[in-house]
């Protein structure tokens, strides 16, 4: 992993290196899932500590699904203000709030373990959150344990329901998260 410097002080937080190459090349690649943010991040939040830099704010970016109830399209690109794992923790009050904010619609997150597979579940998830991720309770929870303000954005790349990647629109996607972070 490569630590990054954007306003000298903010950390550029990437799941996969598809989503870093579209937006900031040099951003940091922490690995898809719960447990890859939650074991990664923390290393970096710790040597940049140790090397007397340490980061006061971390944005996390990439795509997520949304769920159809939400009112999102393909390609919006939101703020992420809230986000807890319904698949292990009661909604309150293990719910994990950003810390900063860019100024985008913001929206409630889901953290799961999978992609939704089938139209029901996304209906039931639907009815308390707007997007799903698999990165963004656990990025905002490592935030929160290191004292480090916390920013997701993610671009709407697909919606959650029945599983078809074939249909998700991922470039689509990522040319709207990359000219969202520029401007």
């Amino acid at each position: 992993m490569t630590n990054v410097f954007w306003n000298n002080s903010d950390l550029l937080v990437f799941a996969t290196e598809m989503e870093r190459d579209a937006v900031f090349p040099n951003g940091i690649v922490t690995g898809i899932g719960i447990l890859s943010t939650a074991i990664n991040l923390p290393k970096v939040f710790v040597g940049a500590t140790q090397r007397g830099c340490p980061y006061k704010r971390a944005i996390q970016i990439g795509i997520a699904g949304a769920y159809r109830s939400s009112g999102l399209n393909i390609g919006d690109v939101v703020e992420v203000e809230s986000d807890c794992m319904p698949e292990f923790l009661p909604w309150e009050p293990h719910t994990f709030f950003a810390t900063d904010s860019l100024g985008l619609k913001r929206v409630k997150g889901a953290t799961v373990l999978s992609c939704t597979k089938t139209e029901e579940v996304g209906a039931a998830r639907g009815q308390d959150f707007q997007i799903e991720t698999m990165e963004g309770a656990a990025f905002f929870a490592v935030c929160k344990e290191y004292g480090v303000q916390a920013i997701q954005v993610r671009a709407i790349s697909n919606f959650a329901g029945f599983y078809d990647k074939s249909k998700w629109e991922i470039e689509r996607a990522l040319k709207e998260l990359s000219s969202a972070i520029v401007r």
